[in-house]
């Protein structure tokens, strides 16, 4: 493989990892914020006596969602040839 085309595959690793952490950071805040407003809802239907919540029924669900995502993106970063790219476009596009 010549120099340009590590290069290249650098540039486009790069500007990928940046794009897609940019992306992520992004939905996760969004993500973050509805489930917070999700669980102060609960928390005053509950002080109204509406409803009772089992906790760790409810962590639990969370839990396992948390768990296979990490595995998804584990996965997602193996398979890609310019990784190390991506990686650090992912960071800087997290940090954005």
């Amino acid at each position: 493989m010549s120099l340009e085309g590590i290069l290249a595959d650098l540039g486009y690793g790069g500007f990928a990892g940046f794009v897609v952490g940019f992306a992520v950071r992004r939905v996760l805040n969004i993500f973050l914020m509805l489930m917070g407003l999700y669980i102060l809802s609960l928390l005053w239907l509950k002080s109204k006596g509406i409803i009772d919540i089992h906790w760790s029924a409810f962590f639990g669900v969370f839990k396992g969602m948390f768990e296979s995502f990490g595995t998804f993106v584990q996965e997602l970063v193996r398979k890609l040839a310019f990784s190390g790219a991506f990686l650090g476009g992912f960071y800087m596009g997290f940090k954005m």
